[in-house]
């Protein structure tokens, strides 16, 4: 990697500046006052925040201590300051190498600022790549999509669906609902009779009695019965994140009993959420996914899409949102991959960069005959994110496995 002309005197000057424009940082740190220490390999500069405004970085260890210690060696933070990386990317445990000090509960608390301040520094460096085109325009196919309500194992669920034919069952990620799927159902409903559910607990289905499902096991037994409770046999299943993860597992319980499975941002083995983090969650969850999701988006995912993103993950409450992250970190299904049998798909954009590439193919490399397909600058949500290519992918998948 290049190293880039950053933390020179006059880069933190410039950086002061760069936040104090950014109206986004301003509304996040409006109540956020800190003092933040950077330590870059064997330097450190100290950034002073007061009541939404930055007022000075200075180089050298501050005098007065800090409140907040960011700590990486220098090649860190260049991948930082050079766009390969931020905030969450950097902190999570095996991905990145920047320690947090300090009052590390302000720090996630105010997750949102502490993202937003090691934004403003790509913009400082000025080294960040010209954006790509951003990816198509969904098309709809002009059926129309209908809600309905069925009783599955004592609980009241939504679910959704819209055309004819051959039925695909879509099984939405962690802390969503039908809404993650809506240009599927706009979109592959031309040839398919496309169905999307809320899980028990989200949106507008019911809590199990006995709270939010925390085993992705659990799901996968739920929506067993959901689509014996419709009468689909052997239909066409897809997954996006938890979900993704799910639909291999319903794959490996029973073989033979899908035509093809898709599983979006899913392997087999995702201990990715540490404890903390979920601790987090419980308490200032919708400001910590309100950046985490716009992390996990890729750069040819145009602006409203990725509010839509922000706004989908937020419909739900904190404890769904640790319940379905607890199932997706404790995931570990590498020993079952061997008994599928049916078509397996592994789709996933090349920004998402919670399910790495490494994961993928070592997933597929459990999965006899599972292919791999890959969105360019799209991440961790393709069918928000990027809906036409995502449900062309879908389809010529579906077309070469003979589900037509």
């Amino acid at each position: 990697m290049t190293t880039t002309p950053a933390f020179t005197s006059e880069w933190w000057d410039e950086f002061v500046t760069e936040l104090n424009r950014d109206e986004r940082w301003r509304a996040a740190a409006r109540w956020f006052d800190a003092r933040i220490q950077f330590t870059v390999g064997d330097e450190a500069a100290a950034l002073e925040i007061r009541h939404g405004k930055a007022l000075a970085a200075f180089t050298g260890l501050p005098a007065r201590g800090a409140d907040i210690v960011l700590e990486a060696p220098r090649e860190q933070w260049d991948e930082i300051v050079g766009g390969t990386s931020d905030w969450f990317k950097a902190t999570s445990p095996g991905l990145g190498t920047l320690a947090i000090g300090g009052d590390v509960v302000t720090a996630m608390r105010n997750a949102k600022t502490m993202w937003l301040t090691l934004e403003a520094m790509k913009r400082t460096a000025r080294t960040l790549p010209v954006a790509p085109e951003p990816s198509p325009e969904p098309r709809a196919s002009g059926k129309e999509t209908v809600g309905r309500y069925l009783t599955v194992a004592g609980v009241r669920t939504y679910y959704e669906e819209a055309g004819e034919g051959l039925p695909i069952v879509c099984l939405h990620a962690a802390s969503q609902d039908t809404m993650m799927y809506r240009h599927v159902l706009d979109g592959l409903s031309d040839e398919y009779r496309v169905i999307s559910i809320d899980a028990p607990g989200h949106a507008k289905s019911l809590l199990p009695p006995g709270g939010p499902f925390t085993d992705i096991s659990q799901h996968a037994e739920f929506n067993e019965e959901f689509m014996a409770a419709l009468g689909l046999s052997r239909p066409a299943i897809i997954g996006c994140s938890f979900a993704g993860n799910q639909v291999l597992e319903l794959a490996a319980r029973r073989p033979g009993a899908y035509s093809a499975i898709v599983s979006s941002e899913g392997a087999d083995y995702t201990p990715t959420v540490s404890d903390f983090f979920l601790d987090m969650m419980r308490t200032d969850g919708h400001q910590i996914v309100d950046a985490w999701s716009q992390s996990l988006t890729g750069d040819r995912t145009p602006d409203d899409r990725r509010r839509e993103v922000v706004w989908q993950i937020q419909r739900n409450p904190a404890e769904v949102m640790v319940a379905d992250l607890i199932g997706y970190g404790h995931f570990d299904e590498r020993a079952e991959m061997h008994r599928i049998t049916d078509p397996v798909l592994l789709l996933r954009g090349d920004a998402d960069w919670l399910v790495s590439q490494e994961q993928v193919e070592a997933t597929q490399s459990r999965i006899a005959g599972s292919t791999i397909a890959v969105l360019a600058g799209t991440g961790h949500y393709p069918m928000i994110e990027n809906p036409f290519e995502y449900n062309e992918t879908v389809r010529e998948f579906l077309h070469s496995v003979g589900y037509r």
